[in-house]
């Protein structure tokens, strides 16, 4: 038995960069949680993203580790392969598709201008979490092994957001100073006990890429020294965490982040957000998708 899968490079300006996701079409399979597991794990990617048309919510996440919930990046990997599957809503110029995540609706926005690479964007409404409280700077510099003066000078505090993962927001003055950051593990155990999340996620004003306003990265205590994930997972706790700051007026606002470094792949996230004083938080996630391959996968 054979099973098609499409392979794309999400928040992607050009190819062989952003996000490579695995997309694996199951039609006519009923394939175990254990099955996907497998498979994700045959690919060796951040993840998986597997569709079966038919099913109540036809789309599913998994590592290697097993389900996941959806990100920005698996959001918009789905939405290309479920518009080429005709399983999305034609609206003229545009097509959509709709994700369930726990108790609310994310909706997708598809350009259907290109089969082969093409801008999709997402909404939802975001409902965070904010703990202002975190460790001292110089304790948190420490634990980054990087000056404090690159934290104490940003114009931003650190701050714990959780919309779908309670994530530590750390801004830094430069995207070099993003770059050179590591983890030192004897100065993080230290810190561990006082705050209830081990996701960091690191922002600058700047760019690596030329295109952005922000560059931003993710670390955590099981990733390599210089390894550069996709940052898409919390770019809802990012938003939230703009939307919070005291300066940023009532009203819509556009961004942009890049994620990498200049000898690895680069990704380019765009998103605006609507703040209004006593409503949830409304935002627009999206970027460019550049289908790169199909192939068969031979499963039995």
């Amino acid at each position: 038995m054979g099973l098609d899968y499409a392979l794309l490079d999400v928040f992607a300006d050009a190819p062989f960069q952003g996000t490579q996701i695995p997309v694996v079409k199951l039609e006519g399979v009923d394939t175990s949680d254990a099955s996907k597991i497998a498979i994700a794990s045959e690919f060796q990617q951040t993840e998986t993203v597997f569709i079966e048309p038919g099913k109540d919510m036809p789309v599913s996440v998994f590592n290697g580790k097993g389900q996941q919930l959806f990100g920005a990046h698996t959001i918009l990997a789905a939405s290309f392969v479920a518009h080429e599957m005709g399983l999305a809503k034609d609206e003229g110029a545009f097509a959509s598709f709709l994700f369930r995540q726990n108790q609310q609706l994310i909706e997708s926005f598809i350009d259907t201008g290109n089969s082969t690479s093409g801008s999709i964007q997402f909404a939802r409404v975001l409902t965070p979490t904010v703990d202002r409280y975190t460790p001292e700077i110089p304790r948190l510099a420490a634990a980054l092994n990087i000056d404090e003066k690159h934290i104490s000078f940003s114009k931003y505090k650190p701050m714990v957001v959780s919309v779908d993962t309670p994530t530590l927001i750390i801004p830094v003055t430069k995207p070099e100073h993003v770059l050179a950051a590591s983890l030192n593990a004897e100065r993080w155990a230290d810190l561990f006990g006082g705050v209830y999340t081990s996701e960091l996620f690191l922002f600058a004003p700047g760019t690596i890429t030329g295109s952005s306003e922000f560059h931003g990265r993710l670390l955590n205590p099981n990733l390599p020294r210089d390894v550069f994930p996709p940052i898409g997972n919390v770019m809802p706790e990012f938003i939230a965490y703009l939307a919070e700051q005291q300066d940023t007026a009532a009203g819509t606002h556009t961004l942009s982040i890049d994620r990498g470094s200049p000898d690895t792949r680069k990704s380019i996230l765009h998103a605006e957000f609507d703040k209004k004083p006593g409503k949830e938080v409304k935002c627009r996630i999206g970027g460019n998708v550049i289908k790169m391959g199909v192939g068969e996968l031979l499963y039995s």
